[in-house]
């Protein structure tokens, strides 16, 4: 079930008023079977695939908070995570194993008939394991206690709002949230209202204005010059940002009406002055889930510079793999990884060298660096998107080598590609809008919040919000990107 769909709606509707009419306590049950049938309206068999993952992380955190030998605890945890792990390689990574293996053995000479099987890979699954895992090791570094009761922490996997492409929670925000009973309150279905309003006018206004020209090019980029294959990368770090983060208002907004808060996953990634700010803004809920369960555990940066930098490139060559199963995303996470690792060696040097500080720290220095520290970060990031959303390896390495070949533009192009000149011209501005939008939320928020708490103008906003993914919203009920992982 699509969050951009009138199905979607009319389901959510529903829950609302179940949810806060119906005299029963507590009210959380009713959340847990709306999750159960949220998820299995994409493939119903899955949702026992859903179940047993809540089973195993259930069991295994209630095995490691009462045991009292180490060894007891150790193993329980190791269960849980191969299980977890395993069932996530299965499903997302096997034919890309054999596949390998296949090529591997062909070049030594063996040719061995490799058996590949027809997976479909389960939607959310990498965001609902990583919860699950997240809940494992907490309880097993006796962070929080193992949830004793069932029912209660299979919501806490499923919740249906943030199910299929996160923000991944935490048990420790999450499950007290859920234990706590909730009432109606008009001050969250407002702020609920304006998230969603704002998500979907991502998704549909920009996405999927946007997304054929993005499609057309780079499923045959050997056809364009250099200036198509700029503009389609541009155009894919707008999708990907607002089909992305557009899900996790939405998300948020549709938790916050029925009472939870769920953690921010975007911070306007796009404004940032480094790649290092960038992992702070982009996929919040994902990179603090890599830095609190792989680089801390792994020494973080309390060890040799060194060994500092092998943890970052872990991480990022683990979050390429995370993202899915081809050699495209491991590359773009090992950039990602090498540019932080060089950012990271540049700080070290700026704080050693007193003369290099000091013109860091003057105005005009800082304004200097922030201008150059964007454009580099706008560099790096959308190289990096070209491997991300290239069919194959060998179709970015080319995009990446005929990137600077600049030439003409041909408006019928566009055309072809689903752009008339009134989308044009209509994605120009809905772009535009986003941009002022993201800027007031990043650079002014105290002045954003002012306005729409002018009722007129609030009003004026929210009625010009309504109309304009009413209008010129695409309704083709198009799946987020993010489903995919």
């Amino acid at each position: 079930m699509l969050f951009n769909s009138f199905e979607y709606a009319v389901f959510f509707a529903a829950i609302l008023a179940v949810y806060f009419r119906l005299p029963v306590r507590p009210r959380w049950p009713i959340l847990l079977i709306a999750s159960y049938i949220f998820y299995m309206g994409w493939r119903p068999l899955f949702v026992f695939l859903l179940m047993f993952t809540t089973l195993v992380d259930y069991v295994g955190g209630r095995i490691i908070d009462g045991a009292k030998r180490e060894l007891t605890r150790r193993l329980a945890l190791v269960g849980s995570v191969s299980i977890n792990v395993g069932l996530l390689a299965f499903f997302k990574y096997y034919n890309f194993f054999i596949s390998n293996v296949h090529a591997a053995a062909s070049g030594f000479g063996y040719d061995y008939d490799f058996i590949y099987i027809d997976v479909i890979l389960p939607v959310g699954i990498s965001f609902y394991t990583f919860q699950s895992l997240s809940y494992t090791f907490d309880v097993y570094a006796r962070k929080l206690p193992a949830e004793r009761n069932l029912l209660r922490y299979a919501l806490y996997v499923a919740f249906f709002p943030q199910l299929e492409a996160g923000p991944i929670e935490r048990a420790a925000r999450l499950v007290p949230q859920i234990q706590k009973d909730k009432f109606a309150d008009p001050q969250r279905f407002r702020d609920g209202l304006w998230l969603i309003g704002y998500g979907l006018f991502k998704k549909m206004c920009i996405s999927d204005l946007i997304a054929p020209v993005v499609i057309g090019i780079y499923k045959d980029p050997h056809q364009y010059n250099g200036s198509y294959l700029l503009l389609a990368t541009a155009l894919f770090a707008i999708q990907i940002y607002c089909d992305f983060s557009g899900y996790s208002n939405i998300a948020i907004g549709s938790a916050k009406m029925l009472g939870f808060d769920l953690m921010t996953n975007f911070r306007q990634p796009y404004f940032s002055r480094s790649l290092t700010e960038f992992w702070r803004r982009w996929h919040i809920s994902l990179s603090t889930w890599f830095r609190d369960y792989v680089y801390f555990p792994l020494g973080g940066s309390r060890l040799s510079m060194l060994r500092s930098l092998r943890n970052v490139m872990i991480v990022f060559l683990l979050s390429g793999v995370w993202h899915g199963a081809a050699w495209t995303f491991i590359i773009w996470g090992g950039l990602h990884g090498a540019i932080l690792c060089v950012e990271r060696l540049g700080g070290a040097f700026v704080e050693r060298t007193s003369g290099v500080r000091r013109i860091v720290e003057t105005r005009g220095g800082g304004l200097f660096l922030g201008a150059a520290g964007f454009l580099w970060t706008s560099a790096i990031v959308l190289v990096g998107w070209v491997f991300f959303r290239a069919n194959s390896l060998a179709d970015a390495l080319w995009i990446i080598g005929h990137l600077g070949r600049i030439g003409p533009i041909d408006y019928g192009t566009f055309k072809v590609l689903g752009l008339a000149s009134f989308e044009i011209v209509l994605a120009i501005f809905q772009i535009s809008l986003l941009l002022s939008i993201d800027y007031l939320i990043f650079a002014k928020p105290d002045l954003l919040v002012r306005w729409r708490n002018i009722r007129a103008l609030g009003m004026a906003a929210a009625v010009a919000l309504f109309y304009n993914i009413i209008l010129f919203g695409i309704f083709e009920k198009a799946e987020f990107i993010y489903f995919q992982f």
